[in-house]
């Protein structure tokens, strides 16, 4: 059953010809979908290149869409598997992590900003990037199988079943695979969490 949606509507402008339905695609998509890579592959750089193929893997393969899903869904499945190869393809370059993350609003401390805050100190301030740093690092190991659903419901904030659907899979397939990813991440930073 076909899902009625702006994006599908999008997507038949694309599959008549038109331009114009990947430039909405991409207004509406392209900031959670650089998010979700970026956090897959924790590399700015790789992220909007990665983000820039899915739009146009999406553009490419228009005519093969079949409209018994949302197109969202479709455009975060291409964008899964693009992260997915990419790091196969990559593996040796696992150590490239990027310190530009904002930090939460506890430490003040923003992107290319200085310290804001008396309340911080230089010290805290490096502590809480080595943190970061290690955090990302352990999301970036775990296995496809579980990042992707990790990323996707809970840091993207989707529902599980989003996810199934994009991973073609049961609402409880990725409930596990989750449970999984947080049991692995808590052994990963135990020295953290005590």
């Amino acid at each position: 059953m076909a899902v009625k949606d702006a994006d599908y509507a999008s997507l038949q402008k694309i599959q008549s010809g038109d331009e114009a339905g990947l430039r909405e695609l991409m207004s509406r998509h392209r900031e959670a979908l650089f998010r979700f890579v970026y956090r897959y592959v924790n590399n700015e750089a790789d992220a909007a290149e990665l983000t820039e193929q899915t739009f146009f893997r999406v553009y490419q393969n228009a005519s093969r869409f079949r409209p018994n899903a949302k197109v969202i869904t479709w455009i975060f499945a291409i964008a899964g598997n693009l992260c997915r190869d990419f790091i196969r393809r990559n593996r040796k370059r696992q150590g490239d992590l990027s310190l530009d993350v904002d930090l939460d609003d506890r430490t003040n401390i923003q992107r290319g900003d200085t310290i804001a805050s008396s309340l911080i100190n230089p010290g805290e301030a490096a502590v809480s990037r080595e943190s970061l740093s290690k955090v990302n690092a352990a999301i970036f190991a775990l296995p496809h199988k579980l990042k992707f659903p990790f990323i996707f419901c809970v840091l993207e904030e989707n529902s599980y079943d989003a996810c199934a659907e994009v991973l073609q899979t049961s609402r409880k397939t990725v409930e596990t695979r989750i449970y999984r990813a947080r049991k692995l991440l808590r052994e990963k930073l135990s020295d953290l969490l005590a």
